[in-house]
């Protein structure tokens, strides 16, 4: 039957509830192109076990791919990372060193004047 929805909760209807709002299967992201309304997803999710089994026996068997290329990234990140702080770090140095020849030529500056006073 028809159910009168207030406005102020269409939105939430619409994304949570409402049997004939069109959605994606829940194993969209294993490779399922399935897109029906809400009502119809039950039974299609129970008609097509398994060939959302045989899609996520694909994924699994890209697990192992991914970890390695994300350790990879990881260990890049990493790499940079160090690098970046041995920079930081002699960077801070010579402004340390900066700093120090600024302040030895400030007081050879005022011994100057001292000596012209």
């Amino acid at each position: 039957g028809e159910e009168e929805i207030e406005r102020q909760h269409l939105k939430r209807h619409l994304e949570q509830t409402c049997p004939l709002e069109v959605i994606q299967c829940d194993f969209s992201y294993a490779g399922c192109g399935a897109q029906l309304q809400r009502r119809l997803m039950s039974a299609h999710i129970k008609e097509g076990m398994e060939a959302h089994l045989s899609l996520l026996s694909l994924v699994a068997q890209e697990v192992p791919k991914l970890q390695t290329v994300v350790q990879q990234q990881t260990d890049l990140v990493k790499k940079h990372d160090d690098q970046l702080k041995q920079q930081i770090t002699q960077q801070g140095d010579r402004m340390k060193l900066m700093a120090d020849q600024i302040k030895q030529h400030g007081d050879q500056i005022k011994q100057q004047e001292d000596q012209i006073k």
